[in-house]
């Protein structure tokens, strides 16, 4: 794999490597086998019939996991301080019997603060303050976490929690802003009770009232304090329940459960240091998740992984025990099937996982041997598990790169970054989740440059930047950022009914020229932009005619190479979406491989929908990825280019059988072809280069 960086861009390095989030993976260790964990509802080991069944099924598949991980509840509101105590005593008295079986076991507190109004006349007491609304509303099972009630609380329920002997404690997403609460529909902080409002009004440095946050909820002030504030109110809970817990066992790893978390300013690497302890050596444990919870929309799974990505890429490098979310809720089981359910492992080992937390087992009282088909394929496909994670390690993710950052908290207008990733990745783009030497290509939106400083703009323009007509417009801007010169190209109309895009003769193109794709406006009211070209070296390769065949617009792709370097693609065609056609995808992976001046890591390059991902090279030149088949079909004579100087790779299947590949073509730029005989529907491969 070569650098994609010379020397003389070390000021652009250094500027996306400040910009672009994220602390440094140099110093990263590498697991030895894949972290895997089942989550046992409290409905089962509260019942010693439903307990016994759950030792005696795992018995039966020993290697299918490495620890239990017990909830203390299985509704959202908080229980009682008591209730939670007596809790602690039975558990302690299941992790006893569990250690006898040969695993390690963990406690899972759900409700740390609270999330949604569930068994009420059985939660928390009035007495303990509620958070509340921007708009006043009374959070009736979250817990305000900002008064000394609460603290004398945590410090109380942790206790009981270490005391009960567990080899590790879990902080669940309770953790977190929203929880259903806000009846305004406007994102905010954790709370805005009177006493918070006053912890918030210190951050502005004058009296606010909520009317006036709601006024000026969109001034980046105002969001930037509301960021501060919660994430400020978390870390000090974190700080306490490090505290609390490490009294009572020094060593106890203790563990926190996240999504994306705009609204709290994503200080994912602050919250780890606070709960590693003051001195930084405790152990500490991530859970990445989000929302997957049925097979109705397979594309939802990969949406997972990418947030999944995006969260890891913020985490220190001494986490290693980094566990997905893997949560079948409400635990039907025909809802996800076992397949689907070890794949989304796998699909998220690929972005940055070192191992699972499975959350797929009843929720009610149904007998536990319903569940053997979907522990028995767990079992199956644990060696896979444990060979992708060897293999990819904590390596981070390379290949392009969709800007976002963790300052992306502009409540009402977020970097719509999930559109800008999903289409790519699933025609065998890889995705990075943070900036490296590597990411030579980026793919740029107007939310994410409308927070830019002009320099920084700038700076965006000297890579390989694909984007759309939107952010092209902000970029020209006379009144903003000037950059005509280098995007080279304007808007030049608007075309609402009856475009077809008209794939134009050109080198990109290949043997594709001449053919269309056609999206239909009339069902999809997407409007297409004809582009005005205002540099002369600005090339077509897509025109827009209509239903007649008459020419509507002469360019709505084109591509530039600007004064700076920049290679620059513009799509005012469906830029985000539909690459599903044979002739759009060859085009498109064309494109990415143009801006990246051939120093793409890799791409798949045969007609398939398969996801794909690269991990960055080791210091031997060695690296490894994942690619997944999305589709239905299996996939037959799989062409995977790659930038490396190796003749060789191995290919695992899934039920981890070597296949070592020799390469059938390489090419000037230094991409070698490599051919996969096949890659089975929904089925991943691990791909080693040596």
């Amino acid at each position: 794999m070569k650098s994609c960086i010379k020397t003389n861009k070390l000021l652009i390095l250094l500027f996306f490597a400040t910009t672009f989030l994220g602390p440094s993976f140099l110093e990263a260790k590498e697991p030895a086998s894949a972290s895997i964990s089942f989550r046992i509802g409290h409905n089962i080991w509260s019942d010693d019939a439903h307990f016994n069944q759950l030792l005696e099924l795992f018995d039966k598949y020993p290697n299918v996991t490495d620890e239990f991980t017990f909830f203390t509840q299985g509704t959202h509101a908080p229980i009682t301080d008591e209730e939670l105590e007596r809790r602690c005593l039975h558990l302690k008295k299941r992790i006893a019997e569990t250690h006898a079986h040969g695993y390690r076991a963990g406690i899972n507190i759900l409700c740390t603060i609270g999330q949604h109004p569930e068994d009420l006349p059985h939660s928390i007491g009035p007495e303990f303050p509620r958070a509340q609304t921007i708009d006043g509303t009374i959070a009736q099972a979250t817990l305000c976490p900002n008064n000394d009630m609460f603290r004398k609380r945590i410090r109380r329920i942790y206790k009981a929690i270490a005391d009960a002997g567990p080899d590790y404690i879990w902080i669940d997403d309770d953790v977190r802003t929203g929880h259903m609460l806000d009846s305004s529909g406007t994102p905010g902080s954790l709370c805005y009770c009177d006493n918070c409002m006053k912890i918030l009004a210190q951050k502005f440095d004058k009296e606010i009232t909520r009317e006036y946050l709601k006024e000026n909820f969109d001034a980046p002030e105002t969001l930037a304090k509301i960021r501060e504030f919660t994430s400020d109110s978390y870390n000090q809970l974190f700080s306490l329940i490090e505290e609390t817990v490490h009294q009572v066992n020094p060593d106890l790893p203790i563990g926190f459960m996240t999504g994306e978390r705009y609204d709290e300013g994503y200080d994912f690497a602050r919250w780890a240091k606070t709960l590693a302890g003051p001195n930084g050596d405790r152990e500490v444990y991530w859970r990445p998740g989000g929302g997957f919870y049925d097979q109705s929309s397979m594309s939802a799974l990969f949406g997972k992984s990418h947030e999944i990505g995006r969260q890891v890429s913020l985490l220190p490098p001494e986490i290693t025990v980094i566990q997905s979310e893997i949560e079948n809720f409400p635990y039907q089981l025909l809802m996800k099937s076992a397949n689907v359910t070890t794949l989304e492992a796998v699909s998220h080992i690929a972005v940055g996982c070192t191992g699972a937390a499975f959350n797929v087992l009843t929720g009610n009282n149904e007998p536990l041997d319903e569940y053997e088909d979907m522990v028995a394929t767990i079992a199956e496909r644990r060696p896979f598990f444990d060979l992708a994670v060897q293999k990819l390690g904590r390596k981070p993710n390379i290949g392009v790169f969709p800007l976002w950052e963790k300052e992306d908290g502009n409540f009402p207008n977020r970097t719509p970054v999930q559109a800008l990733t999903s289409c790519f990745s699933e025609i065998g783009i890889p995705i990075a989740y943070t900036f490296h030497e590597d990411t030579n290509v980026v793919l740029l939106s107007r939310a994410y440059l409308s927070h830019k400083t002009p320099e920084e703009a700038k700076n965006i323009f000297q890579r390989g930047v694909y984007t759309d007509l939107d952010a092209v417009n902000l970029a020209n801007d006379p009144a903003t950022y000037k950059l005509n010169d280098l995007t080279g190209m304007e808007y030049g109309g608007e075309i609402r009914v009856d475009g077809i895009e008209k794939i134009e003769e050109h080198p990109l193109n290949g043997a594709f020229a001449n053919r269309t794709r056609d999206l239909r406006q009339s069902f999809w009211r997407e409007p297409i932009y004809s582009l005005r070209k205002t540099r002369p070296n600005v090339e077509t390769l897509s025109s827009c005619i209509d239903y007649g065949g008459n020419q509507t617009a002469e360019t709505i792709v084109g591509i530039y190479e600007n004064s700076l370097g920049g290679r620059i693609c513009i799509n005012g065609y469906y830029p985000w979406s539909n690459f599903y056609s044979y002739s759009k995808q060859s085009q498109i992976r064309a494109i990415i491989r143009w801006l990246s001046k051939d120093r793409l890591p890799g791409y798949v390059d045969s007609f398939a929908k398969i996801n794909f991902w690269l991990r960055e090279p080791g210091p031997d030149g060695s690296f490894a990825g994942i690619a997944i088949n999305s589709n239905y079909d299996a996939v037959r004579e799989v062409a995977i280019m790659l930038k490396t100087d190796s003749d060789f790779i191995d290919v695992y299947d899934y039920n981890c059988q070597k296949t070592t590949i020799s390469s059938s073509y390489s090419d000037k730029d230094g991409y070698r072809r490599f051919i996969i005989s096949e890659i089975k529907p929904w089925e991943p491969v691990l791909i080693v280069c040596k």
